[in-house]
């Protein structure tokens, strides 16, 4: 202010006085009457001009990034505002963005000796020498723009007018500031209330055109915009289908069909990019294809923004050509945030129609089901069950619902816990029912699983007769252990009679005959194992209790398999090795039947330990649940983890090796024989290569 008023006193003449004080009326006024920015610019640009009898002048505006936000020109009677495209250049080459960038207000005495002065033919200041001089807007430092006049001819302005221009620009800085401020504080509001509209009509509808159509019509409001426009691709074609229009020319735009990989909208698509475009057709991306259809025609600025969700493109949202202004950075920033919310409208509008047309498949399968369905809430009870379901429980259809899904079922039934049934994998199990009316009870195999029917988290319950099933298993069972029982005797008898035959006849007489008894005892005892061992499911499977448990030690256990096995160790060249602590506790089993399953596990490691020689059995005791594990491992070519469940089931074979044999048993009873001692039995890898078999038994 100190230099303000030097200057002031400066002034020669009572005249350049009393314009100071004229100016500071006029700059209050200015002021008092309002914040508009645009009505701030051309009175502020007006004073100057007449004051400093300039021929005419111009004000920019720019922001803490160095961007122009608003310019003006006054000619003799005319104002106008002027696009920010024409200033760029002159913000970062011309004379106004060289005051803009010091700070300090300077004089041009010719025009066409100063390289900072930049001629555009547009202006009258193009031709011939003029005098030019600029001061800043200053506010706290900071340049905030820049009012600069002009006036024809050489030397017409001295260091004089100067102070005056800098003492206008000094007044006028804050109230520029202020309207600045205060048109952005505007702009924000505009901009918040356009953004919550368009969040209102995604809220309000889930029909895409509807939706699209009236996002469009805020956008070209907010915008000013001659046309906007959305367009999506099409899945199956690949191609932009404009889907919506709205203003000069829409019903050409609206249906329109392009290449997805062409023009300002493909360039866009490919690069997950807004793109603000001042003039189509002087762009080199676009200069090819521009003009080629109504969307994007050869002479208009555009703003397009792509219209994605969750990193996929859907499609594109364009302005075009706006009315008052040239698009700027704030614009294409609106745009974005506007593709964003047509994305989530156009994404939940697809994934209803999606949803509706799933539940339709739904409803169409759930009724046309040969198996009952039924679906109940998370008490059990029934809110919707199909025709099959009705028809096998007997009930009418107005009782059947509101029954509980518990209540179907006979007493003992062991239905799963709720908590326990998932989406992702079904709950199965066996149950019975007694249909209404009906003399013989049912057995079914449900599938239990959670599901969303009509917006609502369902259980369902897929019911399979399976009473055939059952009456056939039966039958086979009962088959199965007639013959098991008639085949044990006479296999008895010959077993006996092939050992009499071994000790009593002269074996030297005849070198064949020794190995053929052999066999043929190897062979008897085998299926006597065999016969044993159906026995043994059969009987688990039936649910006896297990007779005559004792503690037992398992390095011992292991010893006496080991000593049935090694002639075939030995035969093979096979290593065996032991890791059982001395202090392990003792298990409660029938050992006869452990036994057996260690034999089956050892045969096992036997037959796939064919590139490395060596099994491996271990033990350590489990006190958290007061069990002992027991791993058996080799180093062959291990289970693949497709099968590592279903070797455990009866006849089940993996068909690996070549020689691959017997019937599928010795799995199948190991695990009936382990769980009917509350222990469990599975298979892993082996970390050193091949299967390792784990077993738990209960400690003593």
């Amino acid at each position: 202010m100190r230099d303000n008023f030097d200057a002031i006193y400066e002034l020669k003449d009572s005249q350049r006085l009393q314009t100071l004080y004229t100016i500071n009326a006029l700059i209050k006024q200015i002021e008092a009457d309002g914040m508009e920015i645009q009505t701030v610019l051309p009175r502020i640009l007006e004073v100057a001009v007449q004051q400093l009898n300039a021929f005419d002048g111009s004000i920019i505006v720019v922001n803490e990034q160095m961007e122009v936000e608003h310019a003006w020109l006054t000619q003799r009677n005319r104002q106008k505002r002027t696009q920010t495209k024409q200033l760029e250049s002159i913000l970062s080459q011309g004379f106004a963005g060289w005051v803009i960038h010091n700070q300090q207000a300077d004089i041009i005495y010719n025009t066409q000796t100063d390289p900072r002065w930049l001629s555009n033919p547009a202006y009258a200041s193009s031709s011939g020498a003029w005098s030019v001089m600029c001061a800043p807007f200053m506010v706290q430092a900071r340049a905030i723009g820049a009012i600069t006049m002009h006036k024809p001819g050489v030397n017409q302005f001295n260091a004089d007018d100067l102070n005056l221009l800098s003492l206008i620009s000094s007044q006028a800085a804050s109230i520029i500031e202020n309207a600045r401020l205060f048109a952005e504080s505007q702009r924000q509001l505009r901009v918040t209330s356009l953004l919550n509209e368009a969040s209102k009509v995604i809220n309000a509808s889930l029909n895409t055109a509807e939706i699209m159509q009236q996002l469009l019509g805020q956008t070209q409001e907010f915008f000013n915009a001659e046309t906007v426009s959305i367009a999506l691709l099409e899945p199956t074609t690949g191609q932009l289908v404009y889907r919506s229009a709205a203003g000069v020319g829409y019903q050409n735009i609206i249906g329109l069909r392009v290449a997805a990989d062409q023009g300002a909208a493909g360039w866009v698509i490919r690069r997950h990019e807004p793109l603000l475009v001042p003039n189509v057709g002087q762009d080199a991306r676009f200069a090819d294809s521009a003009g080629d259809h109504p969307a994007e025609p050869a002479d208009r600025a555009m703003l397009c923004a792509p219209v994605q969700h969750k990193q996929s493109v859907l499609g594109v949202i364009q302005a075009l050509n706006p009315v008052a202004r040239g698009f700027d950075r704030h614009d294409m920033q609106v745009m974005v945030s506007l593709a964003n919310i047509a994305s989530s409208a156009i994404a939940n509008a697809r994934q209803f129609t999606q949803t509706q047309a799933a539940e339709k498949r739904y409803v169409s399968l759930f009724e046309d089901s040969v198996d009952p369905i039924i679906l109940t809430d998370e008490s059990g009870q029934i809110v919707e069950a199909n025709r099959r379901a009705v028809e096998l429980f007997g009930y009418a259809r107005q009782d059947f619902l509101g029954m509980t899904i518990y209540a179907l079922h006979t007493p003992g039934s062991q239905l799963p816990p709720v908590s326990a049934i998932q989406r992702d994998n079904a709950r199965v199990f066996i149950s019975q029912i007694m249909p209404k009316g009906g003399h013989e009870q049912l057995y079914l195999e449900v599938y239990a699983k959670r599901t969303r029917y009509a917006d609502n988290e369902l259980l369902q319950w897929i019911h399979h007769d399976i009473s055939r099933q059952v009456k056939l298993d039966e039958l086979r069972q009962d088959l199965t252990a007639m013959l098991v029982h008639d085949l044990q005797s006479p296999l008895g008898n010959v077993i006996s009679s092939l050992e009499l035959i071994r000790s009593e006849a002269p074996l030297d007489a005849d070198r064949m005959l020794a190995p053929m008894l052999d066999i043929a005892i190897r062979s008897s005892n085998h299926l006597q194992a065999l016969i044993k061992s159906l026995m043994d499911i059969s009987r688990l499977e039936a649910g006896h209790s297990i007779s005559k448990q004792a503690n037992v030690k398992v390095a011992a256990m292991v010893q006496a398999v080991y000593e049935i096995e090694e002639p075939n160790f030995e035969k093979r060249g096979i290593a065996f090795e032991t890791d059982i602590p001395t202090d392990l506790p003792e298990v409660r089993v029938e050992e006869g039947m452990i036994r057996r399953v260690l034999l089956n596990l050892l045969d096992n490691a036997l037959k796939y330990s064919l590139s490395n020689p060596l099994v491996h059995v271990s033990a350590r005791h489990l006190p958290d649940t007061g069990q002992v594990l027991i791993a058996v491992s080799d180093r062959g070519q291990g289970i693949p983890e497709a099968f590592r469940e279903k070797i455990f089931e009866k006849f089940q074979r993996i068909q690996t090796h070549a020689d691959s044999k017997g019937l599928g048993l010795g799995l199948a009873f190991c695990r009936l024989a382990v769980e009917a001692h509350n222990g469990r039995i599975w298979v892993d890898e082996n970390p050193d290569g091949g299967a390792r078999f784990n077993l738990t038994l209960p400690a003593a």
